[in-house]
């Protein structure tokens, strides 16, 4: 009798096992290219020579699944992951490092606790919804997002500009209203995991989505405090007194005949506690045309105006701009299997260090190429999400 009870409580154990599994999703994206890079023409001569690599272009696991709590109420949850089939040595970070929270949701739109993304994404469904699932060479965020390098008082890094806006912050309470016709927005809120000597990192957010018909827009405001903007950092320490505030709007338009047209704009400034700021503005458009329900073909142009600075004694600003291009051909081989060809390319001014966002490490030592180098990638990948 003991043992038949055993085995019933086991069997009950394991349908309540299953019964969890059955409202988990697991989800993913894998994508490899082969790429030749290089980046010619640094003022201090740190050229990049061209070499050729695998390049895992933000390839990721997931899990996710949520509960019904009744009443119209549910509760959710998602644990995510970066994975580098390439080579994942020192690069795939801590565990659940990418959108991972637990939350409630309803009627009344949803709220969350976790990791979270903050600014930095917002521009993709106007703009890149084709390109993030292609080389991330090629996206605008190699001059959004970034004062390219700027530090108004070189050799200082506790005054340093953020290498990227935003990030994938922690500590983060996020708010998204129900979806209103079409209208959607966010408000989010992070903290540092510790102060700072004299202050305590924090920062916020609201966003606005607009997706119907033909239109898709969005406008984000980031406000951050301790910190130089970049929010993956959380320390604070380095940056007690800084404030930084971006401000990025996008929209596109979807033409019948299969044309995308996207145009963004992008405002940057930090503020030092000694006085002054730094600022600047960037710009980008993309122009797409889907050839056939499979083939598209696009182009992106981008520009990153010089820096303007008021600190006293800051660095020279001029020849601090940038330009950008990049070209990509796709072609659907299924509704979950993509492959692209691609290419990418950065013209810095003498004095401007952009570089591409998720390949900016050009060489196998892991340097950067000095200022005034023109970044360029030509990749071939496939991309399959599952």
């Amino acid at each position: 009798m003991f043992h038949h009870t055993l085995r019933l409580s086991a069997l009950a154990l394991a349908c309540a096992s299953l019964g969890a599994l059955a409202d988990t999703t697991i989800y993913g994206k894998i994508n490899l290219s082969l790429e030749h890079v290089a980046a010619r023409g640094a003022g201090n001569g740190q050229d990049i020579l061209p070499m050729q690599r695998v390049t895992s272009n933000l390839s990721y696991l997931g899990f996710k699944g949520e509960e019904d709590l009744g009443d119209g109420l549910k509760a959710v949850w998602q644990v995510e992951q970066d994975i580098n089939p390439d080579n994942c040595a020192g690069s795939c970070g801590g565990f659940a490092n990418r959108n991972s929270f637990v939350g409630l949701k309803g009627s009344w739109g949803r709220a969350i606790a976790g990791r979270y993304d903050m600014y930095w994404t917002s521009h993709i469904a106007g703009m890149e919804s084709r390109i993030i699932n292609a080389g991330l060479a090629g996206s605008i965020l190699s001059v959004f997002g970034t004062f390219g390098g700027y530090n108004p008082t070189p050799g200082n890094s506790k005054r340093g500009t953020a290498a990227l806006m935003g990030g994938r912050a922690v500590n983060v309470l996020r708010y998204d209203t129900p979806n209103l016709d079409g209208w959607t927005g966010s408000l989010s809120y992070a903290t540092g995991e510790t102060r700072g000597a004299s202050g305590s990192p924090s920062a916020w957010q609201i966003e606005s989505d607009y997706k119907k018909g033909q239109l898709v827009a969005n406008l984000v405001y980031l406000h951050a405090n301790d910190s130089n903007g970049s929010l993956t950092n959380t320390s604070g320490a380095a940056y007690d007194g800084m404030r930084t505030d971006a401000a990025k709007l996008v929209t596109a338009w979807r033409f019948d005949q299969g044309t995308l047209l996207g145009l963004g704009a992008e405002y940057l400034a930090t503020r030092y506690p000694e006085g002054g700021r730094v600022r600047r503005m960037a710009y980008a458009m993309h122009l797409g045309q889907s050839l056939s329900p499979a083939a598209y073909v696009g182009m992106t142009v981008g520009r990153a105006g010089r820096v303007n600075s008021s600190v006293a004694g800051a660095a020279n600003t001029d020849d601090t701009g940038a330009r950008f291009i990049s070209m990509i051909a796709s072609y659907n081989l299924s509704k979950r299997t993509m492959v692209y060809a691609e290419f990418a390319r950065l013209y810095n001014a003498a004095n401007a260090g952009y570089y591409f966002v998720s390949t900016g490490n050009l060489n196998a030592s892991g340097l950067s190429a000095g200022k005034g180098a023109d970044p360029r990638s030509l990749m071939i990948g496939m991309n399959h999400t599952f």
